[in-house]
């Protein structure tokens, strides 16, 4: 609430899209600071348990301001469902990064495979949105 938010699905198994995604994600925390909230939910919540998830983020380096987020899989299924990011099969998620300014009530869809500059370019005009008086 009050923040702007970033928020990508991974899966700490995943060696195709999920490293490449993460490594963003880390990139974007360098340039933004605390200026954005990054969530990073696991679409594989059975495998992805708090310490798997845990180990994954200190692999990547992720700091204060972003979260991994896994729970029961009803759960995750209803929040990913939610998103617009549910998948019958995990390996099949898409690497969408849903940016938010709850303030503006505003939210945008970015591809998260981008150069790390563009989603920051997103983020910041999220940002720039000014919520109703």
């Amino acid at each position: 609430k009050g923040k702007i938010v970033a928020i990508n699905f991974i899966f700490t198994t995943c060696t195709n899209i999920c490293p490449p995604l993460t490594a963003t994600f880390r990139k974007v925390q360098v340039e933004e600071g605390p200026n954005v909230n990054l969530i990073s939910v696991s679409v594989d919540p059975t495998t992805d348990t708090p310490e798997r998830l845990k180990a994954y983020a200190d692999k990547f380096k992720a700091g204060a301001g972003w979260t991994f987020v896994t729970g029961n899989k009803a759960d995750i299924d209803k929040l990913l469902a939610g998103l617009g990011a549910a998948v019958a099969d995990k390996n099949d998620h898409t690497p969408m990064v849903l940016i938010g300014n709850e303030s503006a009530n505003y939210w945008t869809r970015a591809y998260g495979l981008a150069p790390p500059s563009q989603l920051v370019s997103a983020i910041k005009a999220a940002a720039d949105r000014k919520g109703p008086n």
